[in-house]
This record gives C-alpha cells, sequence and structure tokens, in this order.
C-alpha cells in the first residue's frame, strides 16, 4: 500500500507553530575578488560555485577561488543569477531599452527567453533538471507572476500562489518544489514552499501543498535543497537576518559577518545538498559590505544561533538602482523607477 501525504486544499489556511530548530554553527568563508567589490550574489550549485556580480558592473561565477566574468551578448548587458551543477547558467539580458529577457548560458553558447504577455521575464535559478524558476513583471516593475519555464519544450508553468498580489519564484529541488514569496493584504510578505504536481517517490505518493511561511515581519523563502531544507531572509524594523531550516524541522537565525552591526541585513539567497548557503551583508544604506559562503559544522563559526519560531500557513548588473532596489526590498526606499529590477 502506497503512503500518502496529507494534502491541504488550496483556499483553507490554517495556523502552524513550527518546532524551534536545534542550534547549529555555520562557519563563514567571505567571498574575495582581487580589485574588485560584491554587489550582489545569488544561489550556490554543490560545487561550491556562485553567481554574482560586482560594483563596476561585472556578472560572472565564482569558484574555487577564481572569478570569471561571463562572456559579452552583443546589444545587452547580461547579469548571471543561477547556476547548477553541470555549470549551466541563467540570468537576465538587458537591452538599451531596459527590457529584461531570460538566458541560458551553456558554455560560450547564449538562448534568450521571454515569457508571452510580460513586458519582462527574469531567471531566478535553474534547477539541475534544467528546469528554469523566475517571475516576469510589467513596466515600472508590477504586476508580477512567478513561473517555471521548461527550455526543452519551450513552456512556461505559471508559479503564482492563489492571492498574491507581488510574487517572486526563485529555488527548485529535484522533486519539483520551488521557493519564493508573495504578498496578500491580509498576511503581507510571507515565503512559500509548493509543490504543484503529485510527486511518487518509491512507494511513497506525495501530494500536492503550498505552505506559506511567516517568520518575523517580511520573510522571503529562496533556495532549497533536496533535503527539503529552505533559505532565506526575513526583515523587521531593526534590520534583518537569515533564516534556515523547514517546518519540520523548524527554523534557524543566520546572521553572517557584519550582520550583527545594527541596522545591518543578512540576505540569504541560495542553498546547495551540503546545507552550504550563500550569503550577503548589507548596511542601513543599501550597500553590500561583504559576502559569503556559510558551511555547517559542529562549532565554530560567527553565527547567531537563536533558534526562531516560525507561523506557516499550510493550503494545497548592479548599478545604484541595483542598490535602490535592495533597499526597497527592505522596505527603505520605493524606487520610482527600476531599469535593472533586481530585487533580492
Amino acid at each position: 500500500m502506497q503512503s500518502r501525504v496529507l494534502c491541504f486544499v488550496v483556499g483553507t489556511l490554517s495556523l502552524l507553530l513550527s518546532r524551534l530548530a536545534g542550534a547549529q554553527d555555520y562557519q563563514w568563508t567571505e567571498i574575495v575578488i582581487p580589485g574588485a567589490t560584491v554587489e550582489s550574489m545569488w544561489g550556490l550549485n554543490d560545487n561550491r560555485q556562485v553567481a554574482l556580480s560586482t560594483t563596476d558592473g561585472t556578472s560572472g561565477i565564482y569558484g574555487n577561488g577564481t572569478f570569471t566574468p561571463l562572456p559579452p551578448l552583443e546589444g545587452f548587458q547580461v547579469g548571471g543569477i543561477g547556476i547548477n551543477n553541470d555549470g549551466d547558467i541563467t540570468g537576465n539580458a538587458t537591452d538599451l531599452a531596459g527590457i529584461q529577457q531570460g538566458f541560458i548560458l551553456r558554455g560560450s553558447t547564449y538562448r534568450l527567453f521571454s515569457r508571452p504577455g510580460w513586458d519582462n521575464t527574469q531567471p531566478r535559478a535553474i534547477a539541475n533538471s534544467g528546469l528554469i524558476t523566475g517571475y516576469s513583471f510589467g513596466t515600472g516593475g508590477i504586476p508580477t507572476a512567478g513561473f517555471i519555464y521548461d527550455p526543452g519544450t519551450d513552456t512556461f508553468t505559471d508559479a503564482t500562489p492563489p492571492g498574491s498580489t507581488f510574487t517572486i519564484t526563485q529555488g527548485m529541488n529535484r522533486f519539483g518544489r520551488v521557493t519564493g514569496d508573495g504578498r496578500e493584504p491580509s498576511i503581507g510578505r510571507y515565503g512559500f514552499v509548493w509543490q504543484q504536481e503529485t510527486i511518487i517517490e518509491g512507494h511513497r505518493e506525495l501530494l500536492p501543498f503550498l505552505d506559506r511561511i511567516k517568520i518575523d515581519v517580511s520573510p522571503a523563502a529562496r533556495g532549497i535543497n533536496d533535503s527539503g531544507v529552505v533559505v532565506g531572509f526575513t526583515s523587521n524594523p531593526a534590520g534583518g537576518y537569515g533564516f534556515v531550516g523547514s517546518d519540520a524541522r523548524g527554523y534557524q537565525r543566520l546572521v553572517a559577518p557584519g550582520g550583527e552591526m545594527p541596522g545591518n541585513f543578512t540576505i540569504c539567497e541560495g542553498i546547495n545538498n551540503f546545507a552550504q548557503v550563500s550569503c550577503e551583508v548589507m548596511d542601513s544604506e543599501g550597500n553590500i559590505v561583504g559576502a559569503f559562503i556559510g558551511s555547517p559544522s559542529e562549532g565554530g563559526g560567527n553565527l547567531d544561533s537563536s533558534s526562531h519560531a516560525a507561523s506557516t500557513w499550510r493550503t494545497s548588473p548592479p548599478t545604484r538602482q541595483g542598490r535602490l532596489d535592495k533597499q526597497a526590498e527592505r522596505g527603505l526606499v520605493i524606487p520610482t523607477t527600476r531599469r535593472r529590477h533586481l530585487l533580492p
């Protein structure tokens, strides 16, 4: 007999209090690029490679102490955001008019794609399956809608939680579960973990579900690994911090070096199958003051290791403008124009 995971019907809200996670230390390794400063950093793969951009507008892949810029694409400024274990890269290609398309980069060959009916398409991650997650948005930044893109069939599947008025979809694991954040007038901003289809795993049948995660005031889920561990960040009027965990295990606070300073904010964007995380620290002015890869360890590391309860509603290339977008993500300022529109 197949075992079944309980499916919660979309539209029915129940409030769950997550168990507290056990404290676990992280050791932090700063990403240092000689002659350059990291401006934004995204998800990382199992090879500890991470997509990032520097303050001089260069985008590329950092791994094993080496930063490799992306090849140029005539007529576009390219920004890498995701890389999978095969080394396939996705990100946005922005034309002279400021319109964004998505790209897939394999070797030195770019392939562009855009979601039909939308002004802008911004990929956020590329799974090891080759599927791409991201969000599409109109001129000026709204409206928005999350998506899953299949390059093999050139098709888009909507990934916008029901009722969300602003959505970013970002992570995906091998089961097809996706993470991101949405917003609703009644509960504000929330993170989410979403399995859109039934999954058969051995003798188990995993039914569709949608978890809405509420940690502190303004949470956003970003990466998810194959064990279902989620990484993201949340904010409050005093600042913000990263988090890692799951509804079953509880969520743990992550504070990278420098994030403990008053007004500073730890933003965590990715997690791999070794539970290593990619996080950056931003000051109150929206400037990145450090970028780090955190590795779990039995002891040591610079971590605010206090556990944090979460409420979960379960229902089935950088410029000053880029910094303003990050500030908008924290609620510090709302930019009137978003040519780059690179929200954390």
